[in-house]
């Protein structure tokens, strides 16, 4: 698995596979988050085979399943919460990781520079330019309530 670290809490990959669980539990990994919705693609594993694996290591598990580009209020909200409450390390993952990093990078808008949060991603192999207005944009209506 090519696992990237965004920050000093979360990790992000591909979608894993059951193999890949057992591994991310050696590793020290104690939280998965899955934002790839059930049966997605017709090659994509079990999300519930992979749920109980998981917690039969000890893992805790959450599912904040996220269409590309369709990040609402409350799947950015469940997203802070889950990183905010998890026992760590957290991985969380989609098809790429590409979801998985945009709903870290809006859910810690609030709370991080956006140059900060843009760059961390791109260390991570992620670019988030397209959606750096966007983010601010969340930030400075997120801030102003």
């Amino acid at each position: 698995m090519d696992i990237k670290q965004l920050d000093e809490r979360l990790s992000v990959s591909a979608q894993p596979g059951i193999d890949d669980i057992e591994q991310l539990a050696k590793e020290g990994f104690r939280t998965i988050i899955s934002t790839r919705p059930r049966n997605e693609t017709e090659d994509q594993p079990d999300t519930q085979v992979l749920k109980d694996k998981a917690e039969s290591l000890g893992m805790a598990w959450h599912e904040i399943p996220v269409e590309p580009g369709n990040y609402g209020s409350t799947d950015i909200n469940t997203f802070a919460k889950a990183l905010q409450s998890s026992p760590t390390p957290i991985l969380s993952y989609c098809r790429t990781g590409k979801r998985a990093t945009h709903l870290w990078a809006y859910s810690q808008a609030k709370v991080r520079p956006i140059p900060e949060l843009l760059k961390s991603a791109d260390s991570a192999g992620y670019d988030l330019k397209a959606l750096e207005e966007d983010l601010l944009r969340y930030q400075s209506q997120t801030n102003s309530r």
